[in-house]
């Protein structure tokens, strides 16, 4: 093993906890070196709703990790998610001092830190604020304002905000079971660092991340995130309706979605669907399989379509949608998400071209890896050269973030 960055990130799902070892270079690019994953134990809705039950989860998980990387690690940074979540748009005023003058980054970083003083509820926290779009001197539609000059300067900027009580929750439970809370991250912000480029969020384009339990969601655009949710669906619905259609057992639903879901009926050929009605057992087949999938998943992807609401802005996204997550696997995804949003779109998943990518285990690694990646971007950023001796600040950050080997 090398000298590099190594960082543990978890992500606590609706259905898997999952944790990953990376080691990163100076420049930020990843390398696994490890993964373990459990069934959620304890977790609903984005929060520990049971104390004892977490700790020893996340003992449990830790355990597995370190056996597996032969690295003792005391701390991780880790997921937020869950409907405490709040979207809000926020605006903030500035005017330039001794302008008119070229505005500064000092003077962008001055109002970004006034729209983090909007009132909100008093027991929530901002969790994450992006600019959105400038005004200078009431000129609007400015994505830069560095260097222009100006007398005034006002941001739009995206809010997310969540539950202290949560927050505190997840903290507690993470030093119960003997480990350091690092650093958190919204989830679907860090599936879109892993899984979309540069360019993408420039143009624009809608992340769609559909999990065990919920689907959430993410519009970037000009480069920021402009909007954000979550609906209260994902892909264990579409197994329980399998269960209800098919008369089967909720596992052997789940092989049947995992191994030969379809969910557009175009794509599976003439079925009839009285089989559903009118037989205790239906026969297992590819039309009626689709049938009683397609209304659910179509079901979803018009709820985040309602949910964003301005359509104007999604029908110009350049980059079209993008989905990922564990309930986006079935064969037609894609498809039916081109026909409810009228945009192309395609399914990602991270790992295929990662470094390492054999160390992950089956499943949905998007928002770990991106919880590694937004740590080793702003790692990278704040050392700007590789210290190999140890005393440095990576020497100094690598003992913080609890690697022993």
């Amino acid at each position: 093993m090398g000298q590099g960055r190594l960082i543990v990130a978890c992500d606590f799902g609706t259905t898997r906890f999952r944790a990953v070892v990376t080691e990163a270079t100076s420049s930020g690019e990843l390398e696994v070196l490890g993964s373990a994953q459990l069934p959620t134990q304890g977790f609903e809705d984005g929060d520990f709703v049971d104390q004892r039950t977490a700790r020893e989860a996340i003992e449990a998980l830790m355990k597995a990790l370190e056996a597996v990387t032969d690295i003792y690690v005391s701390g991780f940074t880790y997921n937020l998610s869950g409907s405490h979540l709040r979207s809000v748009r926020a605006t903030s005023q500035l005017p330039i001092q001794h302008g008119p003058r070229p505005i500064t980054e000092r003077d962008v970083e001055e109002a970004k830190l006034r729209a983090g003083t909007m009132d909100i509820p008093f027991d929530n926290k901002i969790l994450a604020i992006t600019p959105v779009e400038y005004a200078v001197d009431r000129v609007r539609g400015i994505i830069d304002p560095i260097n222009r000059v100006g007398s005034h300067l006002e941001m739009q900027a995206h809010l997310i905000t969540g539950s202290r009580s949560v927050l505190h929750n997840l903290e507690n439970a993470i030093t119960a079971a003997g480990f350091q809370p690092l650093s958190e991250e919204v989830d679907v912000l860090a599936a879109g660092v892993a899984l979309l480029s540069r360019q993408e969020r420039e143009k624009g384009v809608l992340l769609i991340d559909i999990g065990g339990r919920s689907t959430q969601w993410a519009v970037y655009d000009k480069g920021s995130v402009v909007a954000n949710g979550l609906v209260p669906w994902g892909g264990e619905h579409l197994t329980t309706d399998l269960s209800h259609g098919l008369r089967i057992e909720l596992e052997e639903a789940e092989k049947v979605k995992c191994q030969r879901g379809i969910v557009l009926r175009s794509l599976a050929g003439g079925s009839s669907v009285d089989a559903l009605f009118e037989e205790d057992r239906p026969e297992e087949t590819p039309g009626l399989v689709a049938a009683i999938l397609e209304p659910r998943l179509e079901e979803i992807l018009t709820l985040v379509k309602r949910d964003f609401g301005d359509r104007r802005r999604l029908s110009g996204l350049g980059s079209g949608v993008v989905i990922t997550g564990g309930g986006s696997r079935c064969e037609g995804t894609v498809e039916l998400a081109e026909e409810v949003f009228d945009l192309p779109a395609q399914a990602r998943y991270a790992g295929e071209k990662l470094r390492g990518s054999e160390m992950l285990g089956e499943g949905q690694w998007a928002t770990a890896l991106g919880l590694a990646e937004w740590v080793a971007r702003d790692a990278a950023f704040l050392s700007g050269v590789d210290d190999g001796d140890g005393n440095g600040w990576w020497g100094r950050c690598r003992r913080f973030l609890g690697f022993d080997h």
